[in-house]
């Protein structure tokens, strides 16, 4: 029976790739050629995305989806289907009208005015504050601290709303100076009134009804078999206007997200405490207002779980789908409220999958600084560069409904101007941190340049790149296919911050993370709430949450910590299990002030961010270590069938790694070990020796380069891995360039000759706003059959290679090194490069990157194996 690496061996992978098909109604002909491109991509799923189309779910889209249905059981693919007519997921196809729906988004908000009293016999005119939809749920007289600040004093309050009649408040004002709040409950808040309340059930329900059940009641016999489910595009709370990836509680927060259902919630946690509470929504309310606001952020992030993921999730479990898709984590806004929805971890609790997204060039090769551009402005770029894609993996590694499937939206809006070789860097960004599901956006019918979120990887026959686009689809699916169905080696658990940010100082999650990938210690984050179903495995002083095992925990500084992460941190402490604060303890728990945890934590470690890694590798040992420091070093173990793969992926813009490489494999059996290169769906043989239960040997990446080390019982006669010099000999002939734009005319002009071949070609193909293929050609004279290896040392796209006519290979991403076969006598060396279509395009998109020299700067070299 063959393991999972040698089914890849045998191209007998699965699909593990769905991307976008948009449908803006186009003619059948043309919606079919672009599933033929689709399919011939090496793709054998697509994704759905009505957002374009004029008529969704009238006769048109009927029409429409049959074509698409009848093309993929035809040809053995699969279909999901983005669900909903725009973007983001929560319109429920045009169900709810600007808030005057019923069951519309709606909002809790404060009007406020002060008075001074004393003062018998007050009146207050309120009426006129609700707004006609609106309804009334508390009024409280809450005193002031002082009048210099909009402070209140927790502890001085009176709830009136029994005193309000006939739209009149009636009361008397005691001594001082005192706030009258109106708390009101508006479907005319500053968020998105035209969309469903994603923390009402009834209405996400709406959703269901307009959009699942006809799809369902249209396909059902093929629910489960061609059609496998639905994709949820951002949901979001929606209670302000745009992206505020800051959106937490406070006074800069007029709406903020509500439903009866929460208000049950909150009444049956606060009881006689409800009014009370209120104003800690806005206001500063002592030390007690942290606590306040973590206690409705647990509990709205609870009930959008109830009322979203698991409404949602159930009805796809009975009905034979399965639902996924990923919320907003921009810049941290995974934890607040706004644009996203609370708490990652519940968002997706009841998806088949994980999700996350990488658009807008939020991940770009060496941006990982804490203050990164982009196109929402300076951002966290260690957030994305060190935290969406293992939140993503972890997430699917802990929760057994996910199976480990983890999936990545990808290559979305970062414009024409984004190559092949761009976009294998981010493929191997998120593979090596465990994702192995991708949504590739996009594939879009219309006629090229479609400004709508480019590139898209077909364009109507207009992408060079379109081949090469192919050969990553290809890779892809077969490292997604090692990395699937098996499980990470994970050493440490880090927390997630979100619910102790909810109540006061924390720090992010990814700068644990960031120090943990750096130095190669494999870890999860993990949420308060799969904590409390660790199990201690007692032989070995670790711990287990799902199928995942962990040997120490990481917490990251906080002010306060949830109740049940503390107690799981006592609980693994009394066991002897590592537990690290980082840079100090807590003050106490989210939940209640002046309540003291430190005597609990004895046995606790303190450390700073800085001594992180080398606290845990001496406490723990190493799981992969290398002979010198190599920060932009990925790894990620993973053990599959019938051995353990190694991903490794140089993140770096510019440093080869020539490292010493140990592996503990913890065991004395013997073990073979070697290195698998995907793209050419090659097995290696390398040097290496096993000693004590560990695996030692060398790791050669050049900057950009990935491969997997592969480390199992069976011995195969298999050749060596030889890498070369990274410098060489010239070709010795004269090279000429010439051009062929990607149009219907497919000769080739000659450019230059000689010496002005090697040039950047950036101002003629702006000029001349080319959009197609650049031919290097010479000839080399050999006096005998021989073979070659060509380096090309400045390469940053998709080229051919051929040798007297025929393709010798084919390359996408670092290194560009290629064996030739040449004869005796004139060799003919070609070497072609598809551009993007940036210079035709010149998009708005495009314009938030700096772009490399086009062309070849530098002249092919032969090059010599560094040992025979």
């Amino acid at each position: 029976m063959m393991d999972r690496l040698d089914q890849i061996r045998n191209h007998k992978e699965g699909n593990y790739i769905y991307p976008f098909l948009w449908m803006h109604g186009e003619p059948h002909n043309i919606l079919i050629r672009e599933l033929d491109r689709i399919r011939k991509a090496n793709i054998g799923a697509v994704c759905i995305e009505a957002r374009p189309h004029p008529d969704f779910g009238g006769k048109k889209w009927w029409e429409d989806m049959d074509v698409v249905m009848n093309y993929t059981r035809s040809h053995g693919m699969k279909v999901w289907l983005l669900d909903d007519d725009r973007f983001p997921t929560g319109h429920a196809n045009g169900i709810f009208t600007e808030g005057s729906h019923e069951l519309a988004n709606e909002f809790l908000t404060v009007w406020c005015t002060d008075t001074i009293g004393p003062l018998a016999n007050g009146s207050m005119l309120i009426q006129p504050i609700l707004r006609p939809d609106s309804r009334l749920v508390r009024v409280t007289a809450c005193k002031r601290s002082s009048g210099g600040n909009t402070d209140i004093e927790p502890e001085i309050w009176m709830d009136l709303t029994g005193q309000v009649k006939n739209g009149w408040l009636r009361f008397d004002v005691p001594d001082g100076l005192w706030r009258i709040m109106v708390f009101y409950t508006t479907h005319q808040g500053d968020g998105k009134l035209d969309y469903f309340n994603i923390i009402n059930s009834r209405s996400v329900k709406l959703l269901i009804d307009r959009v699942y059940q006809p799809h369902f009641e249209r396909y059902g016999d093929d629910f489960g078999k061609t059609f496998t489910g639905f994709f949820s595009d951002e949901p979001e709370f929606a209670n302000l206007a745009g992206y505020d990836f800051q959106a937490r509680l406070g006074k800069d927060m007029k709406f903020i997200p509500w439903s009866e259902e929460l208000e049950t919630r909150l009444i049956d946690r606060w009881g006689e405490h409800f009014a009370r509470n209120l104003p800690a929504m806005w206001y500063r309310c002592g030390d007690m207002t942290g606590h306040v606001r973590y206690e409705y952020m647990d509990e709205v992030t609870t009930q959008l779980k109830i009322s979203f993921s698991d409404q949602i999730g159930q009805w796809c479990k009975d009905h034979g789908v399965m639902h996924v898709g990923h919320i907003i984590e921009d810049d941290n806004s995974h934890g607040r409220l706004g644009c996203s929805t609370g708490h990652y971890f519940r968002s997706l609790s009841q998806m088949g999958m994980s999700g996350i997204d990488v658009v807008l060039l939020q991940v770009m090769p060496g941006m990982y600084q804490t203050v990164h551009q982009w196109v929402a402005s300076d951002r966290d770029g260690e957030f994305f560069h060190y935290g969406l894609g293992k939140m993503g993996s972890s997430l699917a590694h802990i929760d057994e409904k996910k199976k480990g499937n983890a999936m990545c939206e990808i290559f979305g809006a970062f414009g024409w101007q984004e190559g092949i070789t761009l976009m294998k860097w981010l493929a191997d960004h998120m593979l090596s941190r465990g994702i192995n599901h991708f949504v590739p956006h996009a594939f879009s019918p219309k006629n090229f340049p479609d400004a709508d979120c480019p590139p898209h990887f077909y364009a109507g026959g207009r992408q060079p790149q379109y081949v090469y686009f192919g050969d990553l689809m290809k890779y892809m699916n077969r490292l997604s296919h090692l990395f699937s169905e098996g499980r990470y080696v994970s050493q440490a658990a880090v927390l997630y911050h979100a619910d102790a940010e909810w109540a006061g100082k924390a720090m992010l999650f990814q700068k644990p993370v960031r120090k943990l990938l750096e130095n190669q210690i494999d870890c999860d984050i993990i949420s308060a709430d799969e904590l409390i179903n660790h199990h201690i495995i007692a032989n070995d002083r670790s711990f287990k949450i799902g199928p995942q095992s962990y040997q120490v925990l990481v917490i990251p500084y906080s002010q306060y910590l949830p109740a049940k992460a503390v107690d799981t941190v006592k609980s693994l402490l009394k066991a002897e299990i590592p537990v690290y604060f980082i840079d100090g303890l807590p003050e106490g728990i989210c939940e209640e002030a002046d309540l003291d945890i430190r005597p609990r934590l004895l046995g606790a470690e303190v450390v700073s961010l800085y001594n992180l890694a080398s606290a845990i590798e001496e406490k723990t040992g190493f799981s992969v270590h290398t002979d010198v420091n190599l920060p932009d070093l990925r790894t990620y173990r993973y053990q599959y069938d019938r051995g353990t793969a190694l991903y490794c992926f140089n993140e770096s813009t510019g440093e080869t790694i020539n490292s010493e490489i140990k592996i503990n494999i913890e065991t004395s059996q013997v073990q073979y070990c070697y290195r698998y290169h995907a793209y050419d769906n090659q097995l290696y043989r390398i040097p290496f020796k096993q000693m004590d239960g560990i695996i030692y040997t060398r790791l050669q990446l050049e900057p950009g380069e990935a491969a997997v080390y592969i480390i199992k019982e069976e011995k195969e006669n298999l050749p060596y891995y030889v890498p070369y010099e990274q410098s060489g000999r010239k070709l010795g002939g004269e090279w000429k360039l010439s051009y062929a734009d990607i149009g219907d005319d497919p000769d080739f002009i000659e450019l230059y000759d000689g010496g002005q071949v090697f040039q950047d070609l950036t101002d003629w193909a702006a000029e001349k706003k080319f959009n197609g293929y650049l031919r290097y050609e010479t000839e080399v004279y050999l006096n005998q059959d021989k073979r070659e290896c060509l380096r090309i040392s400045n390469a940053v796209n998709g080229m051919e290679i051929f040798v007297n006519g025929i393709v010798s290979g084919r390359k996408i991403g670092p290194p560009y090194y290629q064996e030739l076969l040449l004869k005796k006598g004139k060799n003919h060396i070609c070497i072609e490069i598809g551009t993007t279509p940036v210079y035709a395009a010149g998009d708005d998109w495009s314009a938030l990157t700096v772009l490399p020299p086009l062309g070849l700067i530098n002249e092919p070299e032969f090059c010599d194996p560094l040992w025979e």
